[in-house]
């Protein structure tokens, strides 16, 4: 008679995207806030100047703050966030 032997159940292993997800998020969301403000803050500037030197430099800034927030939204979206308003 063969012998009946319980099944082994191994502890789940920790999916480190869960741990990213609670050590980060909060942080980032932080961050998408605080550059989508940036954005509007430099839209406002740019509207105000008049000096050819400074709206180059809005420009600028503004071709920066789009390439964070880009970045920001890949780094959200690996790790699962889906919606921060």
């Amino acid at each position: 008679m063969p012998s009946k032997t319980r099944p082994v159940f191994w502890p789940r292993r920790q999916d480190p995207m869960d741990e990213e997800l609670r050590r980060y998020q909060p942080t980032l969301e932080e961050e998408i806030r605080d550059c989508l403000e940036q954005m509007r803050h430099n839209e406002m500037l740019f509207s105000l100047e008049v000096e050819e030197d400074l709206i180059d430099q809005r420009i600028y800034e503004r071709k920066a703050l789009l390439c964070r927030y880009h970045y920001l939204q890949a780094k959200a979206r690996a790790l699962g966030l889906r919606a921060i308003l």
